[in-house]
C-alpha cells in the first residue's frame, strides 16, 4: 500500500535540535508511522512552527516535505499550501499515487489540500486521524460559522467531514457526530510501548510518606494547578507529590508551594529513561485532567506511558479511559475538587505494596491489548474496509 501522511511531526534528524517540542504529540506520530510503515510505501509532510529553523540540507530529503507555517497566523499558511500541492503533483508525474492520505487532526493547510485531494483525485482514501479539537463533535453557533467564512483557509470540522472517507478518532465523542453524517469510524487512541524506559522499573523505597508522581504539561488543560491546590488543602496528608515537566504555569505553580516540603519539582526529562528512573521512586501516577478545554476530544497518552511504568494510576473520570481500563484505575469525578480531596485521603490509607499490587496488575492485564503492535492491526484492518 502506498501512503502519504500529512501531520505535524517533526523527523528524527531535526527532533534532537529542539528537544523541547517533543511533547505527547511528537511521540504519538512517530510511532504511528514506525508502526505503519513497515508494510507501506509512504511519504510525509510535516507542517512545522516558523521557530523551527530549517537548512536547505534539511529539505532536500526525496520523501517527505516540510512545511512552515506559525501558527494562528493564517495567510502564512497559503504559501506553504501551494508547495505542498506542487510536491504532490510533481510525485504523481513521477508515477507515485498514494492508496490513502492520512491527515493528523484540521490545520488550514491540510483543510486546503484535502480539498483539492477529493477533486483531483477522488478514488485516493482521505482519512482523519482526529486527536484533538475544541470543537470537533459539535454543531457551532451562527455566529462561530460565520467567523471561519471569514478566515482564509478556515473550513470548520462539519464543513471538512464530507471530504473525508474515515475518521479514526482516540475518544468517543465524534463517533455520532461521524456517524449521523455517515462517515466512517473507528477508536484509535494509539499504543502502549516501553521503549526507552527502564527494562523494569524499581520499587520505590519503604520508608518515608508514599510518593504521587505527575509528569506531562504545566498548562491550564492538564488539570495540574486543581491537583496542587487540592494537594495543599490538606497539610495533613502523609504524602509526597512530585511534579515532572514543563510549561506556561511552571513558574507560577512553583511560587504557590515554594512553602510546602512536600512538593517537589524535577524538571523536564529529555530521556525516556529518566523517565523510568523517576517513576521507580513513585508509588502512584495521576492523571489530573479537567473535562473542559476540548478535552473530551482526545486520550490522555500518558496513562499508556504509566501502565507502562507499572504504577497504580489516579485518574478524573473520562468516557474513554473509562472503556479502556474500567476499574483497573482509581476514579474521582471530573472537576470535582471535593472527590479530588477524598481520593487523595483514600490513597494515603492504603498500604505500599497494595498499590504497587494494583500497578502490577494494571500492566499485565492491558500491556498487549494496548500495544502499538496490537492497535496498528486495528487500524490495518479498518484502513482496508474504508
Amino acid at each position: 500500500m502506498k501512503l502519504f501522511y500529512l501531520g505535524f511531526w517533526l523527523p528524527p534528524d531535526l527532533e534532537h535540535r529542539y528537544p523541547a517540542l517533543n511533547g505527547a504529540g511528537q511521540l504519538w506520530e512517530g510511532r504511528l508511522l514506525q508502526n505503519i510503515s513497515s508494510e507501506a510505501d509512504w511519504r510525509t509532510a510535516s507542517i512545522l512552527d516558523r521557530k523551527i529553523k530549517l537548512t536547505d540540507a534539511d529539505r532536500q530529503a526525496p520523501h517527505r516535505l516540510l512545511l512552515e507555517a506559525r501558527f494562528g497566523k493564517d495567510l502564512q499558511a497559503y504559501p506553504s499550501f501551494l508547495e505542498l500541492r506542487k510536491t504532490y503533483l510533481a510525485w504523481r508525474k513521477q508515477g507515485w499515487k498514494p492508496d490513502c492520505c492520512l491527515i493528523y487532526n484540521t490545520h488550514p493547510i491540510s483543510n486546503a489540500f484535502v480539498r483539492f485531494l477529493a477533486k483531483h483525485d477522488p478514488d485516493v482514501k482521505r482519512v482523519l486521524f482526529f486527536l484533538d479539537s475544541r470543537y470537533f463533535g459539535t454543531k457551532l453557533g451562527r455566529l462561530k460559522r460565520l467567523r471561519f467564512k471569514l478566515k482564509p483557509l478556515h473550513w470548520s470540522d462539519e464543513e471538512m467531514l464530507p471530504h473525508f472517507h474515515g475518521v479514526a478518532a482516540a475518544s468517543f465523542s465524534s463517533k455520532q457526530f461521524c456517524q449521523d453524517r455517515s462517515i466512517l469510524w473507528h477508536w484509535f487512541p494509539g499504543g502502549a510501548q516501553a521503549d526507552g524506559l527502564l527494562d523494569k522499573v524499581a520499587a520505590p523505597s519503604p520508608s518515608g510518606n508514599k510518593r504521587l508522581g505527575y509528569f506531562g504539561s504545566h498548562s491550564e488543560y492538564a488539570g495540574l494547578a486543581e491537583l496542587i491546590d487540592t494537594f495543599r488543602s490538606n497539610p495533613a496528608l502523609p504524602l509526597t507529590l512530585s511534579i515532572a515537566g514543563e510549561g506556561p504555569q511552571t513558574a507560577e505553580l512553583k511560587k504557590r508551594t515554594a512553602s510546602d516540603p512536600r512538593v517537589e519539582w524535577v524538571g523536564f526529562f529529555n530521556e525516556r529513561s529518566d523517565l523510568g528512573r523517576w517513576a521507580s521512586s513513585c508509588h502512584l501516577l495521576v492523571n489530573p485532567r479537567p473535562s473542559g478545554y476540548g478535552n473530551l476530544n482526545n486520550f490522555p497518552s500518558k496513562v499508556f506511558d504509566y501502565m507502562q511504568l507499572g504504577r497504580a494510576v489516579l485518574s478524573s473520570t473520562d468516557a474513554t479511559l473509562e472503556h479502556a481500563f474500567g476499574d483497573a484505575l482509581m476514579w474521582y469525578e471530573s472537576g470535582n475538587q471535593q472527590a479530588l480531596a477524598q481520593a487523595l485521603i483514600d490513597v494515603s490509607g492504603r498500604s505500599n505494596n497494595d498499590l504497587l499490587k494494583s500497578g502490577e496488575e494494571l500492566l499485565e492485564k492491558y500491556s498487549i491489548a494496548y500495544s502499538w503492535t496490537e492497535t496498528i492491526q486495528g487500524l490495518r484492518k479498518w484502513l482496508a474496509s474504508v
